[in-house]
């Protein structure tokens, strides 16, 4: 499968899905794509919210003709909700599975720089409410970039 069909499908996936911001929610796969080192870190980027944030499964893309190793990192990405949150990022930074946790790393990092940007401005408009919601969220990211740092993954 083409880089291009996977953006495909990550667009399809995310269809009509609007982040807190308001702006389309596959702007954040699409940017965590781009940030991959070669073809199945970008794929696996696309890809790596549609089974958690859509009706697609593994099966689904499996079918599609996604490729295995973009699958294997794509399950270990899939946080299940009656899974702990670290847990699950401990689960993947021990994995051994380079593509899952490269992707994962670069999630983090896109979600707390435009966590940090949202939370600026939610201070400057004097938003507190959400302003305190996204200084939990941003907290959330750093300690789980940490959890790669302390396994000397970063």
């Amino acid at each position: 499968m083409t880089v291009e069909e996977t953006l495909r499908i990550a667009l399809e996936a995310h269809e009509g899905q609007k982040d807190l911001d308001g702006k389309p929610v596959v702007l954040h796969p699409i940017a965590v794509g781009l940030m991959g080192c070669n073809d199945a870190e970008t794929k696996t980027g696309f890809l790596h919210d549609a089974v958690e944030d859509s009706d697609l499964t593994l099966d689904e893309l499996r079918g599609r003709g996604v490729d295995e190793d973009v699958l294997a990192a794509l399950e270990l990405l899939t946080h299940a909700r009656t899974e702990d949150y670290f847990d699950y990022v401990r689960r993947i930074a021990a994995s051994g599975n380079t593509t899952a946790i490269h992707v994962k790393m670069n999630d983090l990092r896109h979600n707390l720089e435009r966590g940090l940007r949202t939370y600026a401005q939610a201070v400057e408009d004097g938003d507190t409410e959400k302003a305190e919601r996204l200084a939990r969220i941003n907290n959330k990211h750093r300690k789980a970039l940490q959890i790669f740092e302390n396994r000397g993954l970063l």
